[in-house]
């Protein structure tokens, strides 16, 4: 079989990876597109919870927001639903090529990044916008009427979500890293300095203009670190 075969016969098991997992995600989003409303009524209630206290109100100053919201929403809830079967599909593309022991690394790594992921999503969701909110909340003037513009809300939890769950998965990327050489341990160790300042530019790029935010998002990160950096130290780890 000549080069030229073998690439197209690639291309098209590429290609047929790429529909079969746009097509698992467009069935969970269209499954969940009837319950638009209720997603985005559960994503709000953590700042409705704290706008009670003020008689505040979350509104639209846009016609368009009321549908394209709960849509932007109900779409990303169906990625993250989706995402274990689109990592099947790729699974099932790549495994071919991997040794026995890159398919066990590559697999567990699929899997727990998936679970970090949805960790640190609700981590946010659970502790850090009841602090978030009612620290905005809370320092609204007496005088001063709080109405939440529905569009820049999205923009701010989707952002929040996203940083959360990409800050959990830094123990994955520094034991991946170590595994395969990539960088030493006693590198990464040398360089904590570097890492405490890169958490905190990470966390005011993608919080509220606001120290609580990035300190919030910061510290997990420094946590996390650490705990990537005791793993990636440990014998049975190393074995493996």
């Amino acid at each position: 079989m000549s080069r030229l075969n073998i690439f197209f016969g690639h291309f098209l098991e590429l290609r047929s990876t790429l529909i079969k997992s746009l097509l698992i995600y467009l069935i969970v989003f269209l499954a969940m597109m009837p319950f638009a409303n209720e997603i985005y009524y559960f994503f709000s209630q953590p700042l409705l919870d704290q706008l009670t206290s003020l008689n505040g109100s979350i509104i639209s100053t846009k016609l368009t927001s009321t549908f394209i919201v709960p849509f932007k929403i109900t779409a990303y809830c169906a990625l993250i639903i989706s995402l274990p079967f689109i990592f099947l599909q790729i699974w099932n593309f790549i495994s071919p090529g991997l040794y026995k022991n890159e398919k066990q690394f590559v697999f567990w790594g699929m899997f727990f990044g998936f679970i970090l992921f949805v960790a640190g999503t609700l981590f946010v969701y659970f502790l850090i916008f009841p602090v978030i909110f009612n620290f905005f909340v809370s320092s609204t003037p007496n005088d001063v009427e709080l109405m939440i513009d529905i569009s820049s809300y999205l923009q701010m939890i989707i952002a929040l979500f996203l940083a959360f769950g990409l800050a959990f998965e830094v123990p994955l990327l520094i034991i991946t890293a170590v595994k395969f050489n990539w960088i030493k341990i006693k590198t990464l160790e040398n360089n904590r300095p570097y890492i405490v300042v890169a958490a905190f530019i990470f966390g005011a790029i993608f919080t509220p203009p606001d120290i609580i935010s990035q300190v919030l998002l910061a510290l997990p990160i420094l946590f996390l670190y650490e705990i990537g950096l005791f793993i990636s130290k440990n014998k049975l780890f190393k074995r493996h």
